[in-house]
């Protein structure tokens, strides 16, 4: 690929692996005087449903479009959507602000511009006004990209992402937070969700050179080093002028989890916020308290097997009163109070104890034909397509919330007729339920920050939790999904009502205003299930959940978005902000100070990272040079802060700790300023795991540590030649598990004894080499596993006998010149024996 941009130029290049060898050609390229920087090609992927699919989800390919609009908390409008009332953009939209004239660029898998809620069409005068497909039909992330001016949607995923910025106002009862703006989408990602880098720098320079006045991506993967090239190519992009809006990832509750670009230098890194009424989408049924076809109220059903037909028949319901154990379910036969023949109801009834065709069996002793189940708690994810007896003519499902309903109707003596329609000819209904558990709380599988060198990460919340949104129509039109993906457009979209209202692009600007203006949560511990009353740690919401219309009309700004205080070797004790005020008159600010739950990154005893660690109430101690403050209208004042870090932690497991510097306005005004620091050494941080870091034979059943001075007979390799560990021939191979982020990580070939290998000196040590794809950089806590051929990464076939690796691992802050600054850890000895050899 050439990139050749304003902002970044250069070139992806493969190189053939059979005739070239690969580390030299790239050396030589790197040797070039024009040259400034070599990386290797990486692979990303769509950040996946961050909830796991559940079975509601994707009705599928339903045709028609509901009249009767099914929702629990509105009318047929979209005045009280709950994403937008959480993040006042409803209050923005009712002032009559859209996004009108700002440019939003996505680089995602493409969207589907015929769907007629994304407005029908692609090219200027249409919603998707701009864009194209970097990589065309062909592209398996692998292969050469053939670009192709119309970026459709093969995925579901681009066309998600657009209708929650763009989406015009339709019958399921949503509407697009920034519906008045334009966009411009740029296919990245293939049908299966992957890209590369190459492929997506290309995207974002394309974007920006297209004139869009915001970029917003939910791809990566995880990482936590701004150093990455991808997060260098967005930080330019971002310097230039254009905010970039980037998903955080979906690798929670694990600190030091976020994902990469998201962590670059200047990203708008965005955490998913659960929402607070929970939508069902599935097959639109109705109701009447007669038999007639006046007066129905629509409702959401999940058809089962087989489905219902075209009937209108009475609800029955299962009682306590008619079952012999007094349940609510059947998962043993009616009693005497039951009617005998129930082939003429619609036969309510609970799943629980025991599973669907149990109950339909049990109900068939009543001649119990048509049943409709529901759920037995309030999870709308419990949901499902039931199975029944060959003798049941139709089933389905409701959730609780909605049988409920039916249960106090029918118990008060009520009739209540429910009218089905076979799913083929049925409409397209979404109903939403409120979320009494998590809703408004940080989702369990957003990621934490902060990254390996203690930046600020996330940096804000927006639902992104349990969102319905635009799918391509191929596959069903419509798609209620979860995750940071979910989270990034909806905060593009606050970026362009902002823009709008006050003609404000500056990203360094915005940024402040809405991480100011933020409304911090509550922690949710998910492992425990306690709620505390304390607020989320900075490194998992950011600066809370964002407030668009409080950014919007703030008046106060301050001089810096967030506060870094590093690690305890380097630790900021010392800094200060500036508050500026815009009103019309003077203000006086209180500064207050009000602490999150610290977190440990890591537990005792265990080197990996933790899922599950307990947070603590020790917070650091701040001291203001001033806590109260008049600033005149137009001027400024600076605030110094005094920071001493928590006491009593421990150290070894990386606690990680935050708060928000709070300031309250005479004015009426409220702003945060958001900290975080890590309560140990990032240098010392663990890297290189004691127990999974050893040579292995490739056809084992798993990794596992071969026996010291163990031989391996292999054939004769080809130089530029690449083994697969999964390789039915027996080689030898590396397994190693990083268990802190590596800036640097080398796999050094070590000859012993009378091994007659050429060496090179490289940091104190002779070497015959490295293995593939060694050194690596910016790396996350995962397991990497590479096998040995007999052919080091700089294309030298080593001579038969006797090896180990030397693993180094460079510390976090380290110099990679001195070798006292890395890690390092010698595998077990491993000897080479060729089956064939050449002359």
């Amino acid at each position: 690929m050439n990139l050749s941009y304003s902002l970044f130029r250069g070139a992806s290049i493969q190189l053939d692996a059979i005739d070239l060898d690969l580390h030299h050609a790239s050396t030589k390229i790197a040797s070039l005087a024009s040259v400034k920087n070599v990386w290797p090609v990486r692979y990303f992927e769509h950040l996946a449903n961050g909830k796991g699919s559940s079975g509601n989800s994707n009705i599928g390919k339903l045709n028609h479009l509901s009249k009767h609009f099914a929702r629990t908390t509105a009318d047929n409008d979209t005045v009280g959507y709950a994403p937008h009332v959480l993040t006042q953009v409803d209050k923005l939209h009712a002032e009559g602000f859209t996004g009108k004239g700002i440019r939003v660029g996505l680089v995602d898998s493409g969207v589907d511009y015929n769907h007629p809620v994304l407005g029908g069409c692609f090219g200027e005068g249409c919603i998707i006004s701009y864009g194209k497909d970097l990589i065309g039909d062909d592209f398996n992330g692998t292969n050469t990209p053939v670009p192709d001016p119309y970026p459709q949607d093969c995925l579901g995923h681009g066309t998600h992402v657009s209708g929650i910025i763009a989406a015009q106002e339709n019958y399921l009862g949503f509407i697009g937070a920034a519906y008045g703006a334009n966009l411009g989408m740029y296919k990245a990602l293939n049908c299966a969700g992957v890209s590369s880098n190459d492929v997506l720098i290309a995207a974002f320079n394309e974007a920006y050179e297209d004139g869009s006045d915001i970029i917003s991506l939910s791809v990566g993967i995880i990482s936590g080093w701004k150093e990455d090239p991808l997060a260098i190519a967005v930080s330019r992009i971002i310097d230039a002028g254009v905010p970039c809006v980037i998903a955080n990832g979906n690798n929670g509750p694990f600190v030091f989890s976020s994902a990469t670009p998201a962590d670059g230098k200047g990203v708008m890194a965005v955490a998913s916020i659960e929402n607070t009424m929970t939508p069902l989408l599935g097959t639109e049924g109705f109701t009447s308290l007669d038999s007639s076809s006046e007066n129905l109220t629509s409702f959401v059903w999940i058809p089962g097997t087989p489905a219902f037909p075209n009937i209108t028949l009475p609800l029955w319901v299962v009682t306590p009163n008619t079952t012999a154990y007094g349940t609510w379910n059947a998962c043993s036969p009616l009693n005497e109070n039951a009617p005998a023949d129930l082939s003429d109801k619609l036969v309510l009834v609970e799943l629980s104890d025991c599973s669907d065709p149990d109950i339909a069996n049990s109900l068939l002793k009543n001649n119990a034909k048509y049943i409709m189940f529901y759920s037995s708690d309030d999870d709308l994810s419990n949901l499902y397509s039931v199975s029944t007896t060959p003798e049941t003519l139709g089933s389905g499902m409701v959730p609780r919330q909605q049988a409920l309903v039916w249960r106090d109707l029918l118990g008060d003596g009520t009739e209540v007729y429910a009218t089905m329609i076979e799913p083929q000819s049925a409409g397209t209904a979404a109903a939403f339920f409120p979320n009494d558990s998590n809703g408004g709380c940080v989702d369990e599988f957003s990621s934490w920050g902060p990254t390996w060198e203690a930046d600020l990460n996330p940096r804000i919340s927006t639902p992104g939790g349990s969102i319905l949104s635009t799918y391509p129509l191929w596959m069903g039109g419509y798609y209620v999904d979860s995750g940071t993906s979910m989270a990034a457009p909806l905060m593009a979209s606050i970026y362009a009502l902002i823009m709008e209202a006050r003609s404000i692009k500056d990203p360094k600007t915005l940024m402040g205003l809405v991480s100011s203006t933020a409304n911090q949560r509550k922690y949710v511990d998910y492992n425990t299930g306690i709620f505390y009353e304390g607020l989320a740690p900075v490194a998992q919401q950011g600066a809370g959940l964002a407030q668009a219309y409080d950014a919007v009309h703030a008046t106060t700004t301050l001089s810096v978005s967030s506060i870094s205080l590093n690690d305890t070797n380097h630790l900021v004790n010392s800094t200060d902000f500036t508050i500026t005020n815009g009103a019309k008159q003077a203000v006086t600010y209180s500064v207050g100070h009000v602490p999150t739950l610290s977190r440990e990154a890591y537990k005792t005893g265990q080197s990996t990272l933790g899922r599950s660690t307990t947070p603590s109430n020790a917070t650091a101690t701040l001291t203001f040079s001033e806590t109260k403050v008049t600033v005149p209208a137009g001027g400024s004042a600076k605030i110094t802060i005094e920071v001493t870090p928590p006491q009593g932690l421990n150290s070894s497991n990386l606690p990680v700790y935050g708060g928000y510097i709070t300031l309250s306005g005479s004015n009426g005004e409220n702003l945060v300023l958001p900290y975080l620091g890590v309560a140990g050494s990032l240098k010392n941080a663990r890297s290189i795991d004691p127990g999974y870091s050893f040579i292995y034979h490739t056809t084992g059943r798993f990794p596992q540590e071969a026996p010291d001075n163990d031989t391996w007979t292999i054939p004769y390799p080809t130089v530029g030649s690449k083994p697969s560990t999964s390789s039915t021939i027996d080689y030898p191979a590396l397994g190693v598990e990083a268990d802190a982020g590596i800036p640097l990580l080398r796999a050094d070939i070590i000859p012993l004894g009378a091994t007659p290998a050429k060496t090179t000196n490289i940091l104190g040590v002779d070497v015959a080499g490295s293995l593939h794809g060694y050194p690596v950089r910016w790396l996350n806590t995962n397991i990497n596993q590479v096998a040995f051929n007999g052919v080091t990464q700089e294309g030298t076939i080593l001579p038969e006998g006797n090896y180990a690796v030397l693993l180094r691992a460079l510390k976090i802050f380290g110099d990679e010149e001195n070798p006292g600054d890395y890690f390092t850890k010698q595998t077990g000895s491993f000897n080479i024996k060729y089956a064939s050899s050449t002359t």
